[in-house]
C-alpha cells in the first residue's frame, strides 16, 4: 500500500477526557442543576417521578433517573429514605494532544493506506485462519459514525438531546469504527474485525462533548439490545458510583466492555470508566513497541495496543490519521470480536482471560503499569494451522478440479471445528464440486456416446442425476436420450430377429416390450408388423395342431397342439384354440380310462386263469397304457401271476 499525500488538513481533538465537573449543559438557570439520581426501590422512583424535578431521562437496566432540579428538590431527593444517593450530571469535553490529520476521501479506488499498526498485532494472521468478527454485536459510544463506502453500520442509537440521528458530526467515532470494522473491499484501509456488527451509539456532540447521562443511556441501550463488546474512547479523572455501577451492570449481563486509559501520560492516573474492575483498560503503543508519549499508566492498565499515528475512516468519505488511547482501545476490541468469534460459547470473563494468551509481553516480565498483560498479538493456535492446511487443500481443488483432490480437501474441512470459516471452506468445496460432477458428467455421456453400451448409458445417467437442475443438466440429458433411443432401437431389432428365428413365446413377448418402449416412428412400425407376422405364423400353426388333434385325438397330437397353443399371445384366438384342444384332452383322456379298465379286466382274468394266452392278452393291454401309478401297479400284478404247465 502506498502513502498518500494530505489533502486536507483539520485540528480535532481527539477524545481522551472529560472534564471532573464543568458547567451544566442544560441547566435552565443558576438555581437549578442537572443530576442523576438512584434510587433504592420502586417507591425511589416515584418519588423522584413525582417530585418537581423535570425529568430528563429514565434508564431500563439502570436504577436511575437524570432530572433537572432546582437546589431545595435536590436536598429533599438526597435526604430521602428511598434514594440511595445523588451525583450531578457532570459535563465531559473531547480533548487531545495531537490532532486529525485528513488524508483523501476514498473517490479513488486504487487509494490504499499504510497501516502499521496491523502487523504488530498479527491481524492477517487471524484473518487466515478465517477470523473477521462475523456475528459479534460492537457498540462504539462516541460521537456516531459517519456513513462511508468503507464502513457497514448495523444500527444505533442517539443518547444526545439535539439530534435523534447518531450520524457522526465530529469524526472522532467514524475513525474509532474504522479502526474496529473497515471492510477488506481493495482501498482505503483494513479493519482488524471487517464482518463484525459495529453500532453507533452517539453520546458526544459535534464538538466532542457531552454528559454522564448520555453516557449512562449509551450503556443502558447496549445491555437492552444485547451488544457483546462496548468500545468507549474516552474516560475522565473523576470517579462517578453511578458509572461504576452502569459498567458493572453490563458486565453482569455478559459484555465485555474495553476503554481508554487516557492521554494524561505516563505517571498519571488511568481515566475512568477503565480504571473500573469490570472495565478493560487499554493503553497505547508506538510503531517501535514503545509506551506512546501521552498515554496514562497504572495498575489497572490490561492490555496495550497500538496508538499513534493510526489511519483510520473520517466524515464525508475522507481517511484521517490520528493519535491516542482513543486509538488504541478499539484494536483491543476488535481483538476480542475475533476471539469471540472464534469461541462463541466464551463468556465476557473468559474471554478477558483469553487475551492474555495473546500477547507480546513488553516492559517488565509479567503485568506492569505500562503494558498491563502486554501489547495485544493474535496467537495462532493448533486450529489455525488445521485450517491453513484445509485452506491450501481447497485452493488446490479449485485448480485441479481432481476428485482425489476434493476428497482430501473435504476430509481435512471436516476435521475443523465449527465454526464460519468452516462452512465457508464447505461451500467453496461444494461449488468445485458441482464444476467436477458437471464435468464427470459431460466425459461420461461423451463414452456412451461412443461406445453405445447399457453399461455406459448407466453410467452417465448416474452422473446426470447428480447435477442440479439447469442447462448442463438438460442438454446432457438430451444428448444421453438419443444414445438411449439408439440402443432401444438396436435391442427391438434384435429381438425381433430372434422371435422370428424361435418363435417362441418368450422372445416375442420380449421382443414386443422392446418394440413397445420405442417412440412412434416409422421403424417402430416396421418391427411391429415383422413381429405380427411372427404372431400370425404361431397362429395359423397352433390352429392346425388344434384341428389335427381334434382329427385324431391322440395324446402326442394333444401335446404337441398345446405346445403351439401356449406360444399364442393371450387374446380371444388363444381362448378359442384352448378350449377345443381342452374338449380333445378330454376325449383323450377318456379313452385311456377305458384302457385302464380293460387292461384292469385282463389282469384279473390272467390272475384267475392263470394261462399263457391270458396273460399274454393282459399284457398287451397294459403295454398300451401311459406311464402312470396306475400301470406300474398293473404290470407288477400281472408279474406275479405264473401260468399253468
Amino acid at each position: 500500500m502506498k502513502n498518500m499525500s494530505c489533502k486536507l488538513v483539520v485540528s480535532v481533538t481527539l477524545f481522551v477526557s472529560f472534564l471532573a465537573i464543568g458547567p451544566l449543559a442544560h441547566a435552565q438557570n443558576s438555581s437549578e442543576k442537572e443530576v442523576i439520581v438512584v434510587y433504592k426501590n420502586k417507591a425511589g422512583k416515584e418519588t423522584v417521578l413525582d417530585s418537581d424535578a423535570e425529568v430528563e431521562q429514565q434508564y431500563t437496566h439502570l436504577p436511575a433517573v437524570a432530572v433537572t432540579a432546582d437546589q431545595e428538590t435536590v436536598k429533599e431527593l438526597k435526604q430521602d429514605p428511598d434514594i440511595l444517593y445523588v451525583e450531578n450530571n457532570v459535563s465531559f469535553t473531547a480533548a487531545g494532544s495531537t490532532d486529525f490529520k485528513v488524508l483523501s476521501d476514498g473517490t479513488d479506488t486504487s487509494d490504499n493506506f499504510e497501516q502499521w499498526n496491523l502487523e504488530p498485532i498479527q491481524a492477517k494472521q487471524a484473518w487466515k485462519a478465517g477470523l473477521t468478527g462475523k456475528n459479534v454485536k460492537i457498540a462504539v459510544i462516541d460521537s456516531g459514525i459517519s456513513p462511508h463506502d468503507d464502513l457497514s453500520i448495523a444500527g444505533g442509537y442517539s443518547a444526545v438531546s439535539y439530534t435523534s440521528s447518531y450520524k457522526d458530526d465530529n469524526g472522532h467515532g467514524t475513525h474509532v469504527a474504522g479502526i474496529i470494522g473497515a471492510k477488506h473491499n481493495g482501498y482505503g484501509i483494513d479493519g482488524i474485525a471487517p464482518e463484525a456488527q459495529v453500532y453507533a451509539v452517539k453520546a458526544l456532540d459535534q464538538n466532542g462533548s457531552g454528559d454522564l447521562q448520555s453516557l449512562l443511556q449509551g450503556i443502558d441501550w447496549s445491555i437492552t439490545h444485547g451488544m457483546d463488546i462496548v468500545n468507549m474512547s474516552l474516560g475522565t479523572t473523576s470517579d462517578s458510583k453511578i458509572l461504576h455501577d452502569a459498567v458493572d451492570k453490563a458486565y453482569e449481563q455478559g459484555i465485555l466492555l474495553v476503554a481508554a486509559s487516557g492521554n494524561d501520560g505516563n505517571g498519571k492516573p488511568v481515566n475512568y470508566p477503565a480504571a473500573y474492575n469490570s472495565v478493560i483498560a487499554v493503553s497505547a503503543t508506538n510503531e517501535k513497541n514503545q509506551l506512546a508519549s501521552f498515554s496514562t499508566t497504572g495498575d489497572e492498565v490490561e492490555f496495550s495496543a497500538p496508538g499513534t499515528n493510526i489511519t483510520s475512516t473520517y466524515l464525508n468519505q475522507y481517511y484521517a490519521t490520528g493519535s491516542g488511547t482513543s486509538q488504541a482501545t478499539p484494536h483491543a476490541a476488535a481483538m476480542f470480536a475475533l476471539l469471540k468469534q472464534r469461541d462463541p460459547a466464551e463468556t465476557n470473563v473468559q474471554l478477558r482471560a483469553d487475551m492474555q494468551k495473546h500477547i507480546v509481553d513488553l516492559g517488565t516480565a509479567g503485568r506492569d503499569q505500562q503494558f498491563g498483560y502486554g501489547l495485544i498479538q493474535y496467537k495462532a493456535q493448533a486450529t489455525d494451522s488445521a485450517y491453513a492446511t484445509a485452506e491450501q487443500a481447497v485452493k488446490k481443488a479449485e485448480q485441479t478440479q481432481a476428485q482425489t483432490d476434493i476428497d482430501k480437501a473435504r476430509e481435512l474441512v471436516s476435521q475443523l471445528p465449527d465454526s464460519d470459516a468452516k462452512t465457508a471452506l464447505k461451500k467453496r468445496l461444494d461449488k468445485v464440486q458441482s464444476y467436477r460432477n458437471v464435468k464427470d458428467a459431460k466425459d461420461k455421456v461423451a463414452k456412451a456416446e461412443k461406445y453405445k453400451t447399457q453399461q455406459t448409458v448407466d453410467t452417465a445417467q448416474a452422473a446426470i442425476n447428480k447435477l442440479p437442475n439447469g442447462t448442463d443438466k438438460k442438454n446432457l440429458q438430451k444428448r444421453l436420450d438419443q444414445v438411449k433411443r439408439y440402443i432401444a432401437s438396436k435391442q427391438a431389432k434384435e429381438k425381433v430377429a430372434k422371435a422370428e428365428k424361435s418363435k417362441k413365446k418368450t422372445d416375442v413377448d420380449s421382443a414386443q416390450s422392446a418394440v413397445s418402449k420405442l417412440p412412434a416412428s416409422s421403424e417402430k412400425t416396421s418391427l411391429q408388423k415383422r413381429l405380427n407376422k411372427v404372431k400370425s405364423t404361431n397362429l395359423k400353426t397352433a390352429q392346425q395342431s388344434v384341428s389335427a388333434a381334434e382329427k385324431k385325438s391322440t395324446d402326442a397330437n394333444a401335446a404337441k397342439a398345446q405346445s403351439a397353443v401356449n406360444q399364442l399371445q393371450s387374446g380371444k384366438d388363444k381362448t378359442v384354440l384352448q378350449k377345443r384342444l381342452d374338449k380333445v384332452k378330454k376325449k383323450v383322456a377318456a379313452a385311456e380310462a377305458k384302457k385302464v379298465e380293460t387292461a384292469k379286466a385282463k389282469v384279473k382274468k390272467a390272475e384267475k386263469d392263470k394261462t399263457k394266452k391270458s396273460k399274454t392278452s393282459a399284457q398287451s393291454a397294459v403295454n398300451q397304457l401311459k406311464a402312470s401309478n396306475e400301470k406300474t401297479k398293473l404290470q407288477k400284478r400281472l408279474i406275479a401271476v405264473k401260468p399253468k404247465k
